[in-house]
């Protein structure tokens, strides 16, 4: 009977775990790899904190101290164990001070930008909260009259694989990325307008390729 019952038990196994062979050898036939191409205007965080001077960083700090109690408040008003966590992400903008160097000041900023992840062939990088990061970065140029005319931040980011990610971006570094249809200014060449005119339009499409 023992026997009968183990045999039982062996066969069942066998077929469930033939099932998940199966399942798993359909899904990896019906999975493909997402690809997208991006271009931008790209800088590290120390070169985009030079925005901070002389002139600006009182008005800094106390934009991000502002931010900082901010976050405190949605945290003590929420019960989201994450804006808590938020919180002590970005802790450190408490030690700002008016009166601190401009250095000291840019550093203190820099240090709440963190990575995770890895670079390696098939590695990939990210910025630990990177739409709060963006959001602070895009706070500190809303009140530097310098950067009136920027164009808003298209995004903060990090990569960490040159297969994946191409040969010119930096890897395992944060970058602060401008949209370059912000910063280029483009018009049709007699060609274009001789292509625009016989075919309807002249507008370009970008796309990336990949081999297996």
């Amino acid at each position: 009977m023992i026997d009968g019952e183990v045999a039982f038990i062996s066969i069942c196994f066998v077929l469930f775990v033939s099932t998940l062979l199966i399942a798993f050898s359909f899904r990896k036939k019906k999975m493909g790899i997402d690809v997208y191409s991006g271009r931008g205007i790209v800088f590290s965080v120390d070169e985009f904190l030079k925005v901070i001077n002389g002139k600006n960083k009182s008005n800094v700090v106390g934009m991000c101290l502002s931010f900082l109690q901010g976050l405190e408040n949605e945290a003590e008003s929420s019960e989201d164990e994450w804006r808590a966590d938020l919180v002590k992400h970005f802790s450190a903008l408490s030690t700002l001070k008016k009166g601190m160097k401009i250095s000291d000041i840019r550093e203190v900023i820099s240090s709440v930008v963190t990575l995770g992840g890895e670079v390696a062939k098939y590695g990939d990088c990210w910025v630990e909260n990177s739409e709060y990061i963006e959001e602070l970065f895009g706070s500190i140029l809303d009140i530097c009259p310098e950067a009136d005319n920027l164009p808003p931040i298209s995004q903060v980011v990090a990569w960490g694989s040159s297969r994946y990610n191409g040969w010119d971006v930096p890897k395992g570094v944060a970058c602060v990325v401008f949209d370059s249809d912000y910063c280029f200014e483009r018009t049709l060449s007699e060609q274009g307008q001789a292509v625009q005119k016989v075919f309807g339009h002249c507008d370009e499409t970008e796309w990336t390729e990949m081999s297996y």
